[in-house]
């Protein structure tokens, strides 16, 4: 009983993570930390173009890299999964058994937290057009794109006659990213390349694909934490619309009242006789 005492004062206690209070405390620092420097991964959020240079990655590496997204609603928003690189993820591991599930309401919320494939870039980004003057706070970050904007990326640098690796510091080209439409039916990406240009000196550092996503994924005990709040918020929300729209009772026809009222007024003449 002591021993046990004194493994709750020193945060030796573990919980059903397996992990001590101080262990899952450090963790949250981390997390802390993380949300208020910022987040390493971008999105092209606006209408318009964004000029951008991928830079390098180091020689033979891929310069994307493939990652695994759950949009857990406006309140979570998107969630990095650890099987990104293969991890165990409470929020895929679920999926996986609703979707395989015969009832219906196993199979809507399956639909709510389909994986979704993304591919994201290392970039120097410019807050022109014109590639005059570099944005310091996307620039080392991670530009989020789409399948198909990453399809005619590959087309570029396979181009070899025309225009061949853009991630080359002496040769490359910068390249403008253009955005058409607002929403998620509509919205289009198309890529255009710059003219052969040198890559600044102080850019020229090799990025860790690897080390930046790192950063932004989350543990298995922290997709569990959102997955409860998310199905709990999602069950509340489905509540309130019950209660909101409760079944209105049928009206009584004119006639059937005034029948109604009839016998009501010839008992109240019995009454009084």
């Amino acid at each position: 009983m002591a021993k046990r005492v004194r493994e709750k004062e020193s945060g030796k206690t573990k919980s059903k993570t397996g992990k001590t209070l101080k262990q899952r405390l450090k963790e949250q620092k981390e997390e802390l930390k993380r949300r208020s420097s910022g987040s390493n991964i971008f999105r092209q959020k606006d209408e318009g173009t964004l000029r951008v240079r991928i830079l390098p990655v180091g020689e033979g590496n891929d310069f994307a890299r493939e990652i695994t997204q759950f949009w857990l609603g406006d309140t979570i928003k998107g969630v990095i999964s650890p099987e990104t690189f293969n991890e165990s993820c409470a929020i895929y591991d679920k999926y996986n058994e609703l979707k395989n599930s015969k009832d219906d309401v196993d199979l809507e919320i399956a639909k709510k937290i389909v994986p979704r494939r993304k591919f994201v870039i290392p970039v120097l980004v410019y807050t022109d057009d014109k590639g005059k003057k570099v944005n310091t706070d996307d620039t080392g970050k991670l530009l989020q794109i789409t399948n198909g904007l990453y399809q005619e990326i590959i087309d570029l640098y396979l181009d070899e006659d025309d225009w061949g690796d853009m991630t080359d510091p002496s040769k490359g080209y910068d390249l403008k990213i253009t955005r058409e439409g607002k929403g998620k039916t509509d919205t289009s990406y198309s890529v255009m390349p710059c003219k052969n240009s040198p890559l600044p000196k102080e850019f020229r550092k090799d990025i860790s694909l690897d080390e930046l996503i790192r950063e932004e994924v989350d543990t298995y005990e922290q997709t569990e934490e959102k997955l409860g709040q998310f199905l709990g918020t999602a069950f509340t929300d489905e509540d309130e619309e019950e209660e909101e729209t409760p079944r209105r009772k049928k009206k009584k026809s004119s006639k059937s009242s005034d029948k109604t009222s009839s016998k009501k007024k010839k008992s109240r003449r019995k009454k009084d006789i």
